[in-house]
């Protein structure tokens, strides 16, 4: 389906505007989630933008109606169409927004029976359907502004389809960045999206000038199942900006404060970790007064479960979503952060993102990790704490063990080591392979040099 539609796009021909320099000039961006707080797939993209300014890109951006209005950029959005699309972004809305949350209720129930029907007949991710519009504002930014480079970055799939469609129409170069896989061994929709999905994820490989990916092993896998030049697929760790505003300074409080921030759902939930929790509780019972752990996200039912019937609850705080630069100042206050993977074969292709946003705030990592040798190392290169996700057992030793050193002191005379992933790192990459994109150069700069390798 997704490859007929995209091959039967004709093209018409739009001399890009490009400098011999490199890219100094226009491009369109499109990113579903876009500009929206404490989503892990926006705030890449978020992060980046005010980084390729001084570096001569102007970014035209299109997203999805679910994000604020961007004050960084010239920021356009449009809403899906398919009713799937529309009960998502009227749900998203409904939630950020207290005046459209009466207003919503009707148009939600209208839509329900046609939402059901899609279901039964194709079962794509909800996004699917924001590609039209997407691809309709894209031309009309195009004729405008006349880009040099389309690039997609994201999250939902229908990004990639936009920008594909008009780099076809246009003949403009185009780079792809996947932040999450979009095929995969765990798969649990029908086969019916799979095999769309699969079409898609050599269609971008094959077509785009480039593709990013954000860790090594979902390059790899991306490659070996395409078949491709592996020579224009690139990785590029994303790193986080720091808490902006005064410095939040860390005191040593009582007890020793244990904190996850980000969501909870599905495979990634607490219940190893309230688990390792309880065997060193129940084998320590001193311990009661001293540990504490703090979630700061949204939860799924199941882990609100878990969460409710843990046998200490005493020594548990739930905070919920909280903005994100609240969320980092928080960070720094805390004696341990805490990092969840999911448990499954997916988890080896993707690095957290809140990965990089920990490994800046001089504070102990407890990393719960599951197949995923280089998180893994990446942790314990820089003296944290690595364990098996889903081993009760050894979460309780390393928990015994963070316990233990902080009560001899203070953990700032750790001194761990600054984090080597930076924005403004990531910015620069990506402008060295869009030269490659425009100068057709790619096979020089996409195979990873030593200095750019993960350590």
């Amino acid at each position: 389906m997704t490859g007929e539609l995209l091959s039967g796009i004709p093209e018409v021909k739009m001399k890009p505007i490009a400098s011999k320099e490199g890219p100094h000039g226009n491009w369109i961006i499109f990113s579903y989630f876009f500009n929206i707080d404490a989503k892990a797939s926006s705030q890449h993209i978020d992060d980046r933008i005010p980084q390729l300014a001084p570096l001569g890109v102007k970014p035209f951006i299109v997203s999805s109606i679910c994000a604020e209005r961007s004050s960084d950029a010239a920021h356009f959005r449009v809403p899906s169409i398919a009713p799937s699309g529309v009960r998502f972004e009227l749900r998203y809305l409904k939630r950020r927004n207290k005046f459209f949350k009466f207003a919503a209720i009707p148009l939600l129930i209208m839509i329900l029976p046609l939402y059901f029907i899609e279901k039964a007949i194709i079962n794509l991710e909800s996004e699917w359907s924001w590609f039209p519009l997407a691809f309709l504002r894209g031309l009309l930014l195009s004729a405008k502004f006349h880009p040099e480079l389309i690039y997609s970055t994201g999250g939902p799939a229908s990004a990639h389809i936009a920008a594909g469609l008009l780099a076809r129409w246009t003949k403009t170069p185009w780079i792809a960045e996947l932040q999450d896989p979009i095929v995969f061994k765990d798969w649990k929709r029908s086969k019916t999206a799979l095999k769309i999905n699969s079409r898609l994820e050599r269609f971008i490989l094959q077509k785009a000038s480039a593709v990013i990916f954000l860790t090594e092993a979902a390059r790899e896998r991306a490659v070996q199942r395409t078949n491709v030049d592996a020579s224009k697929v690139h990785v590029i760790y994303p790193g986080a900006r720091a808490a902006e505003g005064p410095q939040t300074i860390y005191r040593k409080g009582d007890s020793c404060r244990f904190a996850h921030f980000g969501s909870f759902g599905g495979s990634r939930n607490p219940g190893n970790f309230l688990e390792g929790v309880q065997i060193l509780l129940d084998q320590n019972p001193d311990l009661i007064e001293k540990v504490r752990l703090d979630f700061f996200g949204a939860m799924d039912r199941f882990s609100a479960k878990l969460v409710a019937r843990f046998k200490h609850r005493q020594v548990v705080t739930y905070f919920g979503k909280v903005p994100r630069l609240e969320a980092l100042r928080a960070m720094r206050k805390t004696d341990a952060l805490v990092l969840i993977e999911n448990l499954d074969d997916l988890s080896c292709e993707m690095i957290p993102a809140k990965v990089y946003e920990y490994l800046q705030m001089n504070r102990p990592i407890l990393g719960l990790v599951y197949q995923n040798s280089h998180l893994r190392r990446m942790l314990l290169e820089r003296g944290h704490f690595v364990t098996q996700g889903d081993s009760p057992a050894g979460i309780s030793e390393q928990i015994a063990q963070i316990v233990e050193l902080w009560g001899r002191g203070d953990w700032d005379s750790l001194n761990f080591p600054n984090s080597p992933y930076s924005v403004r790192d990531a910015a620069e990459k990506l402008l060295a392979i869009s030269r490659g994109a425009l100068h057709g150069t790619l096979g020089d700069g996409a195979r990873m040099s030593p200095s750019n390798r993960p350590r």
